[in-house]
């Protein structure tokens, strides 16, 4: 989780916060929607101050845009295999994408996709309701 002091560092800083902007545009694998290009184009030819919010909004989509190999102490790569193993548990949606990543033996994930192995983990009771909720949002969407 991206503290206040990091939001103020961007805030306070256009061109920190527009090469910020324009290397998260330029990631090739991320899906980012149009409002975010829109929000991360805006940003990267900004030359005053961000708001608050427009602080708290970079850092969270630098947060979605992180690797992760391990939440909490669970390994990725471990929880698709057992989800893999357990997939009739999970709805069709699910056992797919957790065979995608299974297939790609993926063994490190954004966090959007960190999130869902977990709520997959959490449906076939890998690991109990209250882990694995470090990668939830901190900030309204």
């Amino acid at each position: 989780m991206v503290d206040y002091r990091e939001i103020l560092a961007l805030q306070k800083n256009p061109a920190r916060a527009a090469a910020t902007a324009q290397s998260l545009v330029h990631m090739e694998d991320m899906a980012w929607t149009d409002w975010e290009l829109d929000f991360l184009d805006s940003i990267g030819s900004r030359l005053q101050d961000l708001t608050t919010r427009q602080g708290e909004k970079l850092a969270e989509l630098w947060e979605e845009a992180a690797w992760y190999t391990t939440v909490e102490g669970f390994s990725l790569r471990a929880l698709i295999e057992r989800c893999h193993l357990c997939r009739d548990e999970l709805s069709r949606c699910d056992a797919e994408f957790i065979a995608r990543l299974r297939t790609a033996e993926a063994t490190r994930l954004r966090r959007k996709d960190a999130r869902r192995v977990l709520e997959c983990a959490r449906r076939i009771a890998e690991i109990e309701p209250y882990q694995g909720h470090t990668l939830k949002a901190t900030w309204p969407a």
